[in-house]
């Protein structure tokens, strides 16, 4: 037998869905058969839901030819949380998430809504001392303030974590009933994927990509420089670049993939000459930007020494002494899909999590150099 809590819980649905615009007036709601089928119930349970939205004026029933919408229940006025690292101001070059943040803003303001931004980093080190606590506080805020949604940019999953630190964070969220989208990466080790929405860029791609780019302009042997932390988008780029390598009959070699402290200038130059890549893969273009100029200081020319390609496409990625060969992310593609994925969200919290990908652009520039001319026999 139905229960009346199915009744109430479509009542619930199409009231939340008249709250938030998706029906106006004038507008049809479904036939009961249809929202039958769509909530897996009978006719009666949906048409005791019908009837309280009949006595509340909001629609008026037109037999079979479903119901029409005549009032609106005043419109639901959300905010939302963004925690997301990198914003404008807060560092020297504006990562893609800056311009995701103002993208959300700009797309919640079109609709009445507002959303809080946070930056909890004051540097893009993923041990940076105080993080944590400042990871909590805002958390806590958030959750005070009663936000209906939050956009959240994880920490990163250190070598000997199997989990971020923030998922402690995101359940703190669910029980306080408050809808999560991750942006950029997971919050478990790739290649596993959580129960939670995310939004990112194709990292596998993106690494097969710049990887096939290289392979085509004539080099066999190609490092990756990858972070000391295993943050899943990283790992997903590595998994990129060996199907590349393995694609084009190259052999991957392990010791080609280099976790360390790119920041470190002896380190770096050291690994450079031992191993002498002919190209570099570098997981950030913040990273890049420091291998290219410890390269250069070495008088390892670039690119008739080593060609250096890199990810995210940062607007200095273009004025480096070099100008920098990169796979753009979309920011603000990235913002407008982590709106409405909220939206979604918030809509129809029953739904399977989703997991969207963004295709990122290949930016060639000089770092990647040239093709090598093809050898010509004298005749």
């Amino acid at each position: 037998m139905r229960t009346p809590k199915e009744s109430e819980d479509i009542y619930r649905t199409l009231f939340r869905e008249m709250e938030l615009g998706r029906y106006r007036i004038g507008d049809r709601i479904p036939t009961e058969r249809v929202l039958a089928a769509r909530f897996g119930v009978s006719r009666p349970t949906v048409s005791r839901a019908i009837r309280r939205l009949v006595g509340q004026s909001l629609i008026r029933r037109n037999g079979r030819a479903g119901s029409r919408v005549i009032s609106m229940p005043p419109r639901r006025s959300l905010t939302f949380g963004a925690v997301l690292w990198g914003l404008a101001g807060q560092h020297h070059d504006e990562s893609p998430f800056g311009a995701a943040g103002r993208e959300m803003l700009y797309r919640a303001e079109l609709e009445g809504r507002s959303i809080l931004l946070h930056d909890p980093t004051w540097s893009d080190d993923p041990i940076e001392s105080g993080l944590p606590d400042r990871y909590h506080v805002i958390a806590r805020e958030l959750i005070d303030r009663r936000v209906s949604g939050v956009f959240l940019m994880p920490r990163d999953i250190l070598p000997d974590q199997y989990i971020s630190p923030t998922a402690a964070i995101a359940d703190d969220f669910k029980a306080a009933g408050i809808a999560v989208v991750l942006i950029d990466r997971d919050i478990i080790r790739y290649p596993a994927r959580s129960h939670l929405d995310m939004v990112g860029i194709d990292n596998f791609g993106a690494g097969f990509t710049l990887t096939e780019h290289f392979i085509k302009l004539g080099c066999r042997k190609i490092d990756f420089f990858a972070y000391v932390s295993r943050v899943p988008t990283q790992e997903s780029r590595i998994a990129g670049y060996l199907k590349a390598l393995a694609f084009h009959g190259i052999h991957p070699d392990p010791a080609g993939i280099y976790y360390g402290d790119l920041f470190d200038r002896d380190s770096t130059v050291e690994r450079l000459k031992h191993r002498r890549p002919e190209a570099v893969l570098v997981v950030s273009d913040s990273r890049a930007a420091r291998v290219m100029r410890f390269a250069l200081d070495a008088d390892i020319k670039i690119p008739q020494k080593l060609r250096i390609g890199s990810f995210d496409d940062l607007p200095s990625a273009a004025r480096l002494p070099v100008p920098l060969t990169t796979v753009r992310q979309p920011g603000a593609a990235l913002g407008y899909f982590a709106y409405r994925t909220m939206m979604q969200r918030i809509e129809e919290p029953t739904l399977p999590p989703v997991h969207l990908e963004l295709s990122g652009e290949l930016v060639v520039r000089a770092s990647s150099g040239i093709a090598p001319r093809p050898h010509r026999s004298r005749n």
